[in-house]
């Protein structure tokens, strides 16, 4: 017998009522995460043992407080650190290797989504092409992961392929626009995760959203989950912030009428991101103001601010671009940019990619220069990123990758198992970050020298897995590295490695990076070239053929840089990590 959905006046009763202790919860990673939900969760249980095995893509800003409040026995995830306003680790899970403060396994960010897929569709296993060869799969092996003979001839003479076991949540939390009495649930695109999480929970589905309407209200077509899957939900305006939620428009359609985007809270992830890395004092006086301090989600939206949400919704106009810059007073950061953006349009005329995956970092904002000047050349190559979105056009002044109003400038919104899963395999060049990597490409983000946790592979290993890819990182010698202490992400196609002073360059897999094109670094004019390999990295300078020179930063290349990013929060400074190997 099919249960109605219950329908309840607020998150903390719907949470206290529906999730018993020791439950397995998956968090939905969709765009607009259900934070209401995360906040309620958190205080009905907090002061309990270790309660809850949790999954989740990514552990970051508001979901900070489920491992402050202590109640994760265990954690399935993708990445845990802070990515906004860069992607860097935080003190907070410094101690993940040890199993401090939860016990956790550590996926990409689509085989994570690949379990829960296989789940959903109660398969017994997921067959997938990431994680081979790297260090990811160590501890899988014979557990959770298996490897296969490939019964089929498939591209790079791989002789196996990797099945992994399904993932069934006993319930899933998840934050959706709209919902009806009936439970039926509508989501936006770039939907992230999509419907996998919600679709594999065994028990059932646990949702917030931003309005509930009588049944009948939503068009079929809308209906993203079917209410039969969902046990209990509540509404929750603002229910994702600090993170934003997108109203796609539907001309007439009364269920939208006075629901408004809202963009994401970047000060409020700032300062949620910094309490968590901070000393236990200041911890607790965050997890007080915002997480106890309210007793209810309307509570919390009070002590928020009407005027700050407010605010959140009143959409930006787009910046135009600035006038003409002087390239006199380039810096390491600009530099690096835009020599990686060169590398970026080099091999998209040279070797004939259509599409761009741009990670987090400096290494999106090479990707949105790249595809501005050869914009002008008349070359259009489609930038995507993770989490859903395909041919975007960077909203100037929004420096963030996965912000809201850069969907608005999309031509097509999807999720990841499309990009990464199906688009990245198809002639596109990805372009990431690393915290370390090695003579022979190989990608580490996840282990010190010293054994503390870095932030995860996130998609960096399913880009790699599959798409040839160029890195994009600062040279310091922690960084540049003999060999890495992890390998996160196999180095077999990676193209190249662009720092502040030039371009490294392998063109085979078993080859070791060469040094091929150089610059002084604009913090010290008067370097040469070997002395800038031997102090910023770990590797060798080039023994016969001397690096090609680059060309200064031009005027055009600085200006298009500096408009993507108004505040400077790329080109200002390089992004460091807190926890570098070797610290």
């Amino acid at each position: 017998m099919i249960m109605p959905t219950k329908i309840f006046e607020d998150p903390d009763t719907m949470v206290r009522e529906t999730i018993p202790l020791g439950a397995y919860i998956h968090l939905a990673a969709t765009m607009s995460r259900p934070n209401a939900l995360i906040y309620a969760l958190t205080r009905q249980f907090s002061g309990k043992d270790p309660a809850f095995t949790v999954s989740v893509a990514g552990l970051h800003s508001s979901a900070h407080a489920l491992t402050i409040s202590g109640i994760i026995k265990k954690a399935i995830i993708g990445f845990a650190g802070d990515n906004y306003p860069r992607p860097q680790p935080n003190a907070l899970y410094s101690n993940l290797l040890k199993g401090e403060p939860f016990e956790t396994e550590l996926w990409s960010l689509l085989t994570l989504i690949q379990r829960l897929q296989a789940g959903a569709m109660r398969l017994p296993g997921f067959i997938t092409n990431s994680l081979l060869n790297s260090d990811l799969l160590t501890d899988k092996l014979g557990k959770t992961a298996h490897l296969i003979p490939s019964p089929f001839p498939i591209e790079d003479d791989k002789n196996s392929l990797l099945m992994i076991s399904p993932l069934n949540p006993d319930y899933t939390l998840i934050h959706g626009v709209i919902g009806d009495e009936n439970g039926n649930l509508v989501l936006t695109n770039p939907s992230g995760e999509g419907i996998w999480g919600a679709m594999a929970a065994t028990k059932g589905i646990i949702a917030s959203c931003e309005r509930i309407v009588p049944s009948g209200s939503i068009p079929p077509e809308l209906i993203s989950i079917p209410g039969t899957k969902v046990i209990a939900i509540t509404e929750a305006r603002f229910g994702a912030h600090p993170q934003s939620l997108r109203i796609f428009p539907v001309p007439g359609l009364e269920i939208y009428k006075d629901l408004s985007t809202y963009m994401d809270d970047y000060e409020f992830q700032v300062d949620a991101n910094f309490a968590a890395a901070a000393e236990e004092k200041i911890r607790k006086r965050w997890m007080e103001e915002w997480v106890y301090g309210p007793k209810s989600h309307e509570d919390y939206l009070h002590y928020v601010g009407s005027n700050r949400l407010r605010k959140l919704t009143k959409l930006p106009e787009p910046q135009p671009m600035l006038d003409p810059q002087s390239a006199d007073t380039t810096n390491d950061s600009e530099q690096m940019i835009i020599l990686a953006a060169r590398a970026i349009m080099e091999h998209v005329k040279g070797r004939g990619y259509t599409t761009l995956l741009a990670g987090i970092g400096a290494a999106h904002i090479a990707c949105w220069t790249a595809a501005h000047l050869l914009k002008k050349e008349g070359i259009h190559v489609h930038v995507m990123t993770e989490l859903g979105f395909y041919s975007m056009t960077p909203s100037m002044g929004d420096v963030f990758l996965f912000s809201q109003l850069h969907a608005n400038t999309s031509h097509g919104l999807s999720d990841i198992t499309q990009i990464l899963g199906m688009l990245v395999p198809d002639k596109c060049l990805g372009v990431m970050g690393a915290a370390e990597i090695d003579w022979f490409g190989n990608v580490n983000s996840i282990a010190t020298g010293k054994g503390k946790f870095i932030v995860g592979s996130g998609g960096a290993n399913d880009i790699a897995s599959t798409a040839d890819c160029i890195i994009v990182a600062k040279a310091i010698r922690q960084r540049y590295v003999r060999k890495v202490n992890f390998i996160t992400s196999n180095g077999d196609r990676v193209k190249e490695a662009v720092c502040q002073f030039g371009r490294f360059r392998r063109d085979k897999k078993e080859h070791i990076f060469e040094f091929t094109h150089w610059i002084a670094p604009p913090s010290d004019p008067d370097m040469e070239p070997e002395e800038a390999v031997l102090k910023f990295t770990n590797w060798m300078p080039a023994d016969d053929v001397p690096p090609k020179e680059e060309l200064p930063p031009t005027s055009e290349e600085l200006t298009i840089l500096r408009s993507l990013d108004p505040e400077r929060i790329y080109i200002e400074q390089f992004m460091v990590y807190r926890s570098l190997p070797g610290d």
